[in-house]
């Protein structure tokens, strides 16, 4: 069972001038058509998300996770999105154009099975990126590209975008790069991209709206605790989706296990 009908329907909405880009030779017109596309999808995310965490927020006050502090600058930290977002769309749309032109991987076929094992391959590969990056941003050298972001000890929705240009390429980089190691189609990039964007915006909302078991041992997956506890204390809790990156390396913030669970019950009582 393959997905081109997917494909297809989607094929029959795209412009014409993305159309061209797809095509082999196609020139910087048809790239910055395609720039502009994904910069659309993701102000589009960032939006939608950026609100959703606002109501959330004013509703439940009490999921706070850092009840002692409050940013002032929340609303100042949009300042940064702008550029954050143009570099990010360009590693990602360098990638897709880069697979388009046939200078990448060819592409696994859109099937059942190639769409949810290259997302997952990718997913946890992106994973082993960002911790890294991450780590090598917390270095004596190339910290000063990465203050700016920890200037936000309290984060917010919007702090996801807080960054410079140097952090933003470092970390986005792999969005171009993953295309000449995994033959991901590009389709399955795009999607990888939005998850991206919104799992990111949910490591800064500053609240914990989705405590769970999934986000503590045994399982792998990271809540917003996690990431809001290394805004707050700055060496631990260094991944992006997954905590085991942090707990092979000794990085995971020892309280980080109890304190999803204390939200977890909060959340159960509250119901």
């Amino acid at each position: 069972m393959d997905m081109d009908w997917v494909f297809a329907a989607a094929l029959s909405m795209t412009p014409p001038v993305l159309l061209r880009a797809m095509q082999p030779g196609a020139g910087i017109f048809n790239f910055l058509a395609l720039y502009a596309a994904v910069i659309a999808m993701i102000v589009v995310a960032m939006m939608g998300t950026g609100l959703f965490f606002e109501i959330m927020n004013r509703r439940h006050p009490e999921r706070k996770v850092q009840k002692d502090r409050v940013n002032a600058r929340k609303w100042r930290e949009l300042v940064y999105a702008p550029g954050s977002v143009a570099m990010l769309s360009l590693c990602a749309a360098g990638g897709i154009f880069a697979q388009w032109q046939g200078w990448a991987l060819t592409p696994l076929p859109l099937s059942w099975w190639s769409v949810p094992l290259t997302l997952l391959v990718s997913v946890l590969l992106y994973d082993a990126w960002f911790y890294w990056v991450h780590r090598l941003l917390h270095t004596r050298v190339m910290f000063r590209f990465h203050a700016l972001h920890h200037t936000s000890v309290s984060p917010t929705v919007w702090t996801n975008h807080h960054e410079t240009l140097v952090e933003s390429f470092l970390n986005q980089f792999y969005f171009f790069l993953i295309v000449f190691i995994l033959p991901i189609p590009w389709q399955v990039l795009v999607v990888q991209k939005i998850y991206d964007q919104i799992s990111g915006m949910l490591g800064h909302a500053g609240y914990e709206h989705f405590a769970s078991p999934l986000g503590r041992t045994p399982w792998p997956l990271a809540s917003t605790v996690f990431h809001d506890q290394h805004h707050g204390y700055f060496r631990f809790n260094y991944a992006h989706t997954f905590s085991f990156w942090d707990r092979i390396m000794g990085t995971l913030h020892p309280k980080y296990d109890a304190t999803v669970e204390i939200f977890e019950t909060r959340q159960e009582r509250a119901r």
